[in-house]
């Protein structure tokens, strides 16, 4: 037909499990949890550039340009509600299989049709409940950029089905323990604590230069799977009043510390730090940067993985058997972020934590003068989020600045798609503006799932879970706060959570 186009596509299909028996039982209470189910995966089609083909009653079809989008959409859509089931009801569970194949589709009248269709129709029955299968196709050509791993299933005759080479399913990356179960975290997991860097430039209005790293370095280290990295605003107060190792990680409960110095002189910076056990006042690791600034996300990432090999090492001398730390991928890297919009960044950073009307000032025009100095510093997008939802209500109008934040972490998602902060910010805003309940547990539970050492994260899911009445799980929740930012406000959230389900402490 004149109306018919042919091209090649990913096909994702999903489908619910046990829909239609919880339909036949509650028809009520099915049409909610699919309502449910569409409100909180469409979101993440998009964000891969998923086109929503159709729905087939409790299933998607979704069309996108690249296998790897469609996988990556997949693996984000499976650990969200991973996490998402780990604190609902069974009833409200929602639990699908995913299907994906790579091929010819020809699409005719809004719809794709062709055996590429049929063909992810079929493997996903193949798929376990929060299973991902996709065809030899699409392993060939993700395999090594997924980021996941594939284990190749039995042969199995497709019905109607010409033969479409292996079927892979993945191997899920999110089968770990809860993040929201601080005490089994903590035992796995090396404390660490990010003493303020000293700036020795000199330059004295370069210091904010060395406060602003400070606070890349705790976000940078808190990206490592094993170490849980205490909040800067815990650790601010070694910088007027320094300590020694062993009287920081008494008050702190950290295993090692991270201290050093910055000397910056125009574009130059020296970087010098050192790694330090604890208990035996040991360096783990020493060393000297001496870089352009544009280098110093290439820095901050060999920072990581020092810490990470480090703390391996040191795991392996004294046969703890904790989970071995391993660096997740950074998606900043790929992108070129320049000197100025980096260093105009770390400005922002710094005006952000005075709590006064100039600072959110001074630090919203800084944001917003970083990003339109680099366009991709997603970092950047998420800080003036954050900023925005943390203002608002107290110093501004929520209705003028609540757009503004919901716009800026869509964007930072838009360019880094696995970034907590922004998460955290999306979260916040539907739990503050929106009153949506089952979404902001979701972005927060997906923002710690991203970064176990995101304390905001914490925090207002702690209040969320205080609003639900959910007490037991909100002082989990909120211990873990209180570990990662010992002095912040979460020992009153605490006292209330007593109060309000009518314990004492």
């Amino acid at each position: 037909m004149a109306d018919e186009r042919r091209r090649l596509a990913a096909i994702m299909f999903t489908d619910m499990v046990g829909y239609s028996s919880q339909a036949q039982a509650d028809e009520a209470g099915a049409l909610a949890l699919l309502d449910r189910h569409n409100r909180l995966l469409r979101p993440i089609f998009s964000k891969f550039h998923g086109r929503e083909v159709k729905t087939v009653g409790d299933a998607f079809v979704v069309e996108f340009e690249s296998a790897l989008d469609a996988t990556r959409c997949a693996l984000d859509i499976q650990r969200m509600l991973h996490y998402y089931n780990l604190r609902i009801a069974d009833p409200w569970k929602i639990r699908i299989r995913i299907g994906i194949h790579v091929g010819d589709v020809v699409e005719s009248a809004n719809d794709v049709l062709g055996d590429s269709v049929n063909i992810a129709a079929r493997i996903v029955t193949l798929a376990e409940p929060e299973g991902i299968c996709v065809t030899q196709q699409v392993y060939d050509q993700v395999a090594n950029k997924a980021g996941t791993t594939f284990a190749k299933l039995p042969p199995v005759p497709l019905k109607n089905v010409r033969a479409t080479g292996s079927i892979f399913r993945v191997v899920p990356v999110w089968n770990e323990p809860s993040t929201c179960r601080p005490k089994a975290a903590a035992s796995r997991n090396r404390l660490i604590a990010v003493l303020p860097l000293a700036s020795i430039s000199s330059d004295p209005q370069d210091g904010y230069f060395a406060d602003g790293l400070t606070d890349e370095l705790i976000s940078e280290l808190s990206q490592v799977r094993g170490l849980s990295v205490i909040a800067r605003t815990s650790v601010a107060t070694y910088k007027t009043a320094p300590k020694s190792i062993a009287e920081v990680a008494r008050e702190l409960g950290v295993d090692t510390v991270v201290e050093g110095s910055v000397r910056k002189s125009g574009s130059q910076v020296r970087i010098s730090l050192t790694l330090v056990d604890a208990e035996s006042q040991r360096p783990l690791w020493s060393h000297r940067y001496d870089r352009e600034i544009d280098d110093v996300f290439a820095v901050q990432e060999d920072i990581a993985k020092r810490t990470s090999k480090a703390l391996r090492l040191e795991i392996d001398r004294t046969g703890r058997s904790e989970e071995r730390a391993a660096p997740v991928p950074n998606p900043r890297f790929g992108t070129v972020t320049t000197g100025a919009a980096y260093d105009v960044y770390l400005r922002g950073l710094v005006a952000s934590s005075d709590h006064h009307e100039r600072g959110y000032e001074e630090a919203v025009r800084l944001f917003e003068l970083a990003t339109r100095l680099d366009p991709t510093l997603a970092e950047a997008y998420a800080a003036a989020a954050n900023l925005y939802v943390t203002v608002a209500g107290d110093e501004v109008s929520m209705r003028d600045v609540i757009p503004r934040a919901r716009a800026l972490a869509t964007q930072a998602l838009e360019i880094s798609p696995d970034l907590s902060e922004a998460h955290s910010a999306l979260g916040n805003i539907a739990l503050q503006f929106d009153h949506d309940w089952e979404l902001a547990e979701t972005e927060f539970t997906t923002a710690i799932a991203l970064n176990s050492s995101n304390v905001g994260a914490y925090r207002f899911y702690g209040m969320l879970l205080r609003t639900l009445d959910r007490y037991d799980e909100a002082r989990q929740v909120v211990r873990r706060a209180i570990q990662l930012d010992p002095s912040g406000p979460d020992q009153a959230s605490l006292a209330m959570i007593e109060i309000e389900s009518g314990e004492t402490v």
